[in-house]
């Protein structure tokens, strides 16, 4: 089938990532109109705007207003992308589809969040669970990418270009010459390569000397975003080696059963990491969709066979502007932070070190990702820091492989094809880099349990570093 053709370009949400993709389509869509739809249009918004020929609709997008404000911009030429946080997933892809028009989010979202220790509906494994029950007989309908960004999204197909790098080093005789050829397949390949653990291991040491202000909440993407990840409970796949539920840990009575929960949020969870450039370090283990996602995709319940599955988490350590920040989050609220910050022309030095990182229990271990800095960052895109260049450049990849797939409905990273999106990816994301290990978290034993990595104390990262 021959690439759909864009004209119009539709944007929600023109904070972090809606401003930091202009420049990315104007070099990919040079002849698409732009649309950015925002709450807050202000000098600086709108100056960008016209600087990348974009219409600015200064809007609030809500359940009652959603289909009025958009459905005249959509069309079957059209490309909806959702970037805005509490701007539900579900009800944008049902007006995109009607529209035929293709649509992706780089997370999926509701139209709001609830504060407090039960807000279980609204978690990731929820939101998920309700997106596969929407997208059932939709199968057909234009292409609705969802949760695809850097993470989720192109780190999904991060692990199936480490898989088959771990097969080529591991050596395993009779292991096919050919990628896998669907769900199956991949499964298949994880279960013989023993992989017991998917990290998506990032470490982030963007540096922004004399921030945050006091109250300030500072991050080189969505302060918003990362804090509803901080305070929701921490998320993760749980695989078929693990012995027993760690403590606060428990299982959901519906859906998939890929994943748990526990009782206790993302930013006091604490876990230990590992990447190419830094080697082991501590991390916060932030709930987030792939996590779920990459450890369902890769359950395998072959006949014949005991079932299957990795455990699969995000290991997040974000920059120390971001640690110390984190220090005004309660154990549930963030009352008392007073502003927020964006970090981009701020930022001196440093690299996004973003991967996934595999550990086998018999072939030891492989990081594969980005090694992105700033200074690469801002010569390949204005208005971009290394995080926000790596989210950009990942949706506009999949943006390409939605247009060559215009009628796959609603469509999780994991399902693409991984070759052709990574390859429209890489020049954005280069450095990428490739490393074996024998790393584990306690040395000697590879087991591989949850427990392993799991650091007792629920304090934040935060508490080890002074505010200046």
């Amino acid at each position: 089938m021959s690439s759909k053709r864009i004209e119009q370009i539709v944007i929600v949400g023109f904070g972090c990532i809606g401003q930091a993709i202009l420049p990315l389509l104007a070099h990919a869509y040079p002849e698409a109109a732009v649309t950015v739809v925002d709450r807050a249009m202000d000098a600086q918004r709108l100056s960008l705007a016209s600087q990348y020929r974009a219409a600015p609709v200064h809007a609030t997008v809500t359940p009652g207003s959603h289909t009025r404000l958009l459905g005249p911009l959509l069309g079957p030429q059209t490309f909806l992308l959702n970037l805005a946080p509490a701007v539900c997933s579900r009800d944008l892809i049902a007006l995109a589809q009607a529209h035929q028009s293709l649509y992706l989010d780089s997370g999926i979202e509701p139209w709001d969040y609830e504060d407090g220790a039960d807000a279980s509906p609204l978690s990731n494994y929820a939101l998920r669970s309700e997106m596969l029950a929407f997208a059932h007989g939709r199968e057909r309908m234009s292409t609705a990418l969802v949760a695809h960004g850097a993470n989720p999204g192109l780190v999904s197909l991060l692990v199936k270009a480490a898989l088959l790098k771990l097969a080529r080093h591991a050596g395993i005789p009779g292991l096919p010459d050919a990628q896998p050829a669907d769900r199956a397949g991949w499964a298949g390949l994880a279960r013989r390569l023993d992989v017991r653990v998917i990290q998506v291991a990032e470490y982030d040491s963007q540096s922004a000397p004399g921030y945050p202000a006091h109250g300030e909440f500072a991050n080189t993407w969505s302060a918003d975003g990362f804090i509803t990840e901080c305070l929701q409970d921490a998320e993760l796949g749980w695989g078929s080696h693990e012995p027993a539920l760690p403590p606060e840990g428990r299982r959901h009575s519906y859906g998939s059963g890929a994943a748990i929960v526990l009782d206790r949020p993302g930013h006091r969870t604490r876990v230990r990491s590992w990447s190419a450039l830094h080697g082991p370090f501590d991390a916060c283990l932030i709930t987030h969709n792939e996590s779920i996602s990459i450890a369902e995709y890769l359950s395998c319940t072959a006949h014949g066979q005991p079932p299957y599955r990795p455990t699969a988490y995000y290991a997040y350590r974000p920059t120390q502007a971001t640690l110390a920040s984190m220090q005004w989050l309660g154990e549930r609220d963030a009352g008392r932070i007073a502003s927020h910050r964006i970090l981009k022309a701020e930022i001196t030095d440093g690299v996004d070190e973003l991967g996934v990182l595999l550990m086998s229990g018999r072939y030891g271990a492989v990081w594969h990702g980005s090694q992105l800095d700033i200074q690469r960052a801002r010569a390949l895109a204005p208005h971009n820091s290394a995080t926000s260049l790596q989210v950009a450049s990942s949706i506009v990849a999949a943006m390409r492989w939605a247009q060559a797939n215009p009628a796959r409905g609603v469509t999780e990273s994991d399902a693409m094809d991984h070759e052709a999106v990574l390859a429209h990816a890489a020049g954005w994301w280069a450095p990428l880099v490739t490393r074996f290990t024998d790393w584990t978290p306690v040395p000697g034993r590879r087991t591989l349990a949850f427990d392993e990595f799991l650091l007792a104390a629920p304090t934040p990262l935060a508490a080890e570093i002074a505010l200046p």
